[in-house]
């Protein structure tokens, strides 16, 4: 998020008043509880395009399902790019989706994750591909035959249309998601999206015309279409105020703190972010399912809004604050179907 870390950090909150526009981007709440057409297939690249036809897989493929490749949408991108090397440091097939069909992007270092390997398709592991999120086609072929999708894409001040990107995008790609039956879908949004008045909220929209707007329409939407959608499931990751370029590198679980509701938040830089969506992506625990959740460094967390002071003390009653030594602890006491905080 843009402007919300400096805000977060410094202590300026607002009230959330506006009820009817709360209401607008909202699902229920939990109260106290809970690029174009052509695509390159295959480490040697081999070419698919959409006028192939789509052999359609007859059951859902689980995390589980190793030898298939987890597909990052928005490889090109600053987090997007270090969840493609994320696989690749762990031995994992992945499938790096960008606008242009090129990968890596060459300003972006990939050691941030631990990653000093072979990143071009000489790798065996890595497929690079061209894909538009705003063409369903591409987005059926590209992501057919995945195990899991991770959808790191967003609108940002250099380019790109919020609503394309961050709204509609994100809900064609869980749609694609369905259609080819990918047992996983990850996707990457933002701190405060359910809280509209609060002053991350304002700053992240006016850096970046509507985008949390977006961000949340997009949010509401998987939600609705993953509600019957059996195996298959989604999760949702709010990072906190992205915390560059003073900690680069991975800091790990020791490090984070997750909690649900919107109303906890904090620092966290773009390495944590893509070893969470990968490890998102490569779980199948029924508690991670079909839900929402807050991710940020333990050492200086904030309320999102004044009013919800009460929660950064960790016997609350309401809001959990999640942290744990390795990733299997940390995600341990999150809660499946799960979006945010009501107000009393």
């Amino acid at each position: 998020m843009f402007w919300f870390g400096f805000f977060a950090s410094v202590g300026f909150f607002a009230t959330i008043r506006n009820a009817s526009q709360a209401t607008a981007l909202s699902l229920s709440t939990n109260d106290g509880g809970v690029s174009r057409r052509d695509l390159l297939i295959g480490g040697t690249a081999a070419l698919i395009t959409t006028s192939s036809p789509l052999a359609l897989p007859d059951c859902v493929h689980a995390a589980g399902d190793n030898e298939l490749p987890i597909a990052v949408l928005g490889a090109s991108g600053r987090t997007g790019a270090l969840c493609v090397a994320s696989c690749l440091r762990r031995g994992l097939p992945v499938r790096a989706l960008t606008r242009t069909g090129a990968w890596p992007p060459p300003k972006i270092d990939l050691r941030a994750v631990g990653f000093d390997g072979d990143a071009t398709t000489s790798n065996p592991l890595l497929t690079v591909g061209a894909c538009d999120v705003k063409d369903a086609d591409s987005l059926a072929s590209s992501l057919l035959g995945c195990r899991a999708v991770i959808y790191a894409a967003s609108a940002s001040k250099a380019g790109g249309n919020s609503k394309d990107i961050d709204a509609d995008g994100v809900i064609a790609a869980g749609k694609a998601c369905l259609t080819n039956k990918v047992g996983r879908y990850v996707v990457i949004s933002s701190g405060s999206t359910t809280r509209p008045n609060s002053l991350g909220f304002k700053f992240t929209e006016m850096a970046v015309a509507g985008i949390m707007t977006n961000k949340r329409l997009g949010e509401v939407g998987v939600a609705e279409m993953y509600a019957n959608s059996g195996k298959s499931s989604f999760t949702i990751i709010r990072p906190g105020g992205l915390d560059e370029p003073k900690v680069k590198t991975i800091q790990g679980p020791t490090a984070l703190e997750i909690s649900q509701g919107d109303v906890l938040a904090g620092f966290v830089n773009r390495a944590d972010v893509a070893e969470v969506s990968v490890e998102m992506a490569l779980s199948s625990a029924p508690n991670i399912q079909n839900t929402a959740f807050e991710v940020y460094y333990k050492n200086n967390v904030v309320p999102v809004d004044k009013k919800y002071r009460k929660y950064l003390d960790p016997d609350n009653g309401v809001v959990k604050r999640l942290s744990g030594n390795t990733y299997e602890e940390l995600f341990r006491g999150i809660k499946a179907n799960y979006d945010y905080l009501g107000d009393p």
